[in-house]
């Protein structure tokens, strides 16, 4: 069984970061600003909607496999390095759902209209952050696993 929550965790892992990062690349590498209102307009509700779920299989996934391998007993064990990695990935985990939520918000309440400066600047500081704090816990969990 727990390969096949191994397998869904890192498919939603795939999913949330692939997601993100075109999201991403749109914001920066389109100059048409009226074709990225459109594009967002359209994806952006969609992609909230769906990001939302997988966040949901993301967490469910990894508090399963958190579980099943023992690591919760870890925290007081003889491997220190591990140990380490699963503070920081879970401290990190939490930060991007922070981030993810304070976006979802911005992006919720002013869809159909103009964002006003300060909405503007917290929607592209969280996007900026969910993309850098993605591949910090792509980093740590590679490492998790490679010690399990």
């Amino acid at each position: 069984m727990s390969e096949i929550i191994l397998y869904v965790h890192i498919l939603a892992a795939a999913s949330w970061v692939g997601g993100a990062m075109l999201l991403f690349a749109l914001g920066i590498f389109m100059r048409d600003k009226e074709a990225m209102k459109i594009v967002y307009h359209h994806m952006g509700p969609i992609y909230g909607y769906f990001e939302s779920v997988v966040l949901v299989i993301l967490l469910s996934s990894g508090t399963y496999l958190y579980m099943d391998y023992g690591l919760h007993n870890l925290w007081n064990g003889p491997n220190a390095e591990l140990t380490q990695f699963l503070y920081t990935k879970i401290t990190l985990v939490a930060m991007i759902i922070f981030a993810t939520v304070v976006h979802m918000y911005i992006s919720m309440n002013a869809h159909g209209r103009e964002r006003s400066q300060i909405e503007k600047i917290i929607s592209r500081g969280t996007s900026l952050g969910i993309f850098v704090l993605n591949l910090f816990i792509l980093y740590f969990a590679i490492q998790i696993r490679s010690i399990l």
